[in-house]
């Protein structure tokens, strides 16, 4: 009854910021993967197209096969996978979640895949990151999904798998999609060593960070979340941090909907930041707490701002200077200005980033 583990990595763009993204979600893939054969996981496969990904993942101990899919197809790739190297028990997950998983806690989610006939174990239900799952014979029966976020719903509700999601912690729900996402990784005391000296543009978000985290410990202090939020993020925070929370929630299931591209997301802010324009729109933000998470997309996908992935991460950076895009760069240029910490991002940024740094916050990270 030996279980296997899938992990996949495709690159993002070419410039200097996207391939340092790229670096720290090969560094987590490979350590996630040492992880999983310390776990018990008998048979490690790594898809990949990149060389530099290739050689770690199989230094690692992975067997790395090249995607067979073009374009890239995540369920028909699994499919294969399972048919060809007649696997039954199977975990999957892309390279840059997982980076908080102990050996434990593997062990412990592939003694349960084992012990299992019929099951799907995800860390989201409905957009998911991490999957694994038995038997494997079920994909035959579901509409393969293109990318690994919908798998535990069409395996539960069309291959009749019992479902169970994990219970909801840094470990489970973080996944390095971002600039800020990283640099909060190594903030959390479970970060493991091999990622604790990671290049994670310290210098433009460690002080933002830092004062943000001593924010949530502290009574008399609130902190403005905004963005694709879901009710557990908003049920943690209310019982996790000592601080006033003020929740500013839309648009969640934007990307899955495809409202995000069709030009039909809306959000409150987005109609006060085009009242009102930038900088006052971040004065008037810092009329309601001493601190913001920021899930920009939202606001993008309203304002119509379609930028490339280098102008979004480095809007993230606070590198205003950097970006192409006008819109983009004069909200950078006012976040930079905003006389209170602030941090943007994506949606990880107000869900698994959020939930890490609050609980690094309690650790003593950093230092009050």
């Amino acid at each position: 009854m030996s279980s296997a583990f899938l992990l996949f990595f495709g690159r993002g763009g070419p410039s200097d910021v996207e391939r340092r993204l790229d670096a720290i979600k090969i560094a987590i893939g490979s350590s996630v993967l040492r992880r999983a054969r310390a776990a018990g996981f008998h048979a490690l496969v790594a898809v990949t197209g990149d060389a530099e990904a290739r050689d770690a993942f199989a230094t690692a101990g992975a067997d790395v096969q090249p995607p067979r899919t073009r374009p890239f197809h995540f369920g028909e790739e699994v499919a294969t996978i399972a048919q060809t190297r007649s696997l039954e028990r199977i975990a999957t997950i892309g390279a840059g979640a997982g980076a908080l998983f102990t050996v434990g806690q593997l062990a412990a989610l592939r003694e349960e895949l084992e012990q299992s006939e019929a099951l799907v174990l995800s860390n989201n239900y409905y957009s998911a990151d991490f999957v694994a799952f038995t038997p494997a014979s079920a994909l035959r029966v579901i509409d393969l999904p293109a990318t690994d976020n919908p798998l535990p719903r069409r395996l539960h509700q069309q291959g009749g798998l019992s479902s169970r999601q994990l219970e909801r912690s840094a470990a489970t729900l973080l996944d390095v999609d971002t600039p800020p996402d990283a640099a909060v990784l190594v903030r959390h005391p479970a970060c493991p060593p091999e990622l604790r000296d990671l290049d994670v543009w310290d210098r433009e978000l460690g002080a933002r960070i830092d004062a943000i985290m001593r924010i949530v410990t502290m009574p008399e202090r609130e902190l403005v979340i905004a963005g694709r939020v879901g009710a557990p993020v908003w049920t943690y925070l209310e019982s996790q941090t000592a601080c006033r929370v003020r929740m500013l929630a839309e648009e969640r299931g934007m990307q899955a909907a495809g409202r995000d591209e069709s030009g039909a997301a809306r959000t409150a802010l987005g109609f006060l930041y085009r009242e009102i324009g930038p900088e006052r729109f971040f004065a008037r933000m810092g009329e309601l707490g001493d601190a913001m998470l920021f899930d920009t997309r939202v606001l993008f996908a309203h304002l119509g701002i379609h930028a490339s992935g280098e102008d979004r991460f480095s809007s993230d950076l606070f590198r205003a200077h950097a970006i192409g895009d006008p819109a983009l760069r004069a909200f950078t240029a006012a976040a930079v200005a905003a006389p209170y910490p602030l941090l943007l991002g994506g949606h990880a940024l107000v869900s698994g980033v959020l939930w890490t740094l609050v609980e690094a916050a309690w650790a003593g990270q950093p230092e009050p």
